[in-house]
């Protein structure tokens, strides 16, 4: 009985600093718009969202919240061919300042994920 007590208590300790271990693992706080763009451009590059030109035809307009970043992503039609007048945007992310995670309405990214789109942002790395 006090050997299988002992066992059930060690889990427990073992299991809380598992869950405290990932609670800092997945905690990246975001401090500058450039980091936000680096993790944004990654994220682009991962999830192949530029095709061949990855990011290279991609303008980059952010904004600041209390609680994220908000990047807009355009084309840059001036640098690959179009209309230089013209930037049509493509999609956005938002960067939790607290948390690092990040969220985009990206239409290719839902489509690839085979969710049925509705404009909300979905979770992405």
């Amino acid at each position: 009985m006090i050997f299988m007590k002992k066992f059930f208590n060690r889990k427990i300790e073992i299991f809380t600093l598992l869950l405290l271990c990932a609670s800092f693992l997945s905690a990246a706080p975001v401090k500058s718009e450039a980091e936000a763009l680096k993790n944004v451009k990654k994220s682009i590059i991962k999830h192949n969202l530029g095709g061949k030109l990855g990011t290279k035809c991609m303008k980059f307009y952010i904004d600041e919240t209390a609680e994220d970043f908000q990047v807009d992503v355009r084309s840059d039609n001036e640098k690959c061919g179009g209309d230089p007048r013209v930037e049509p945007r493509m999609f956005s992310y938002t960067v939790n300042k607290k948390t690092g995670k990040l969220k985009t309405d990206s239409f290719e990214y839902a489509k690839e994920k085979g969710i049925d789109w509705e404009g909300d942002y979905l979770s992405i790395d």
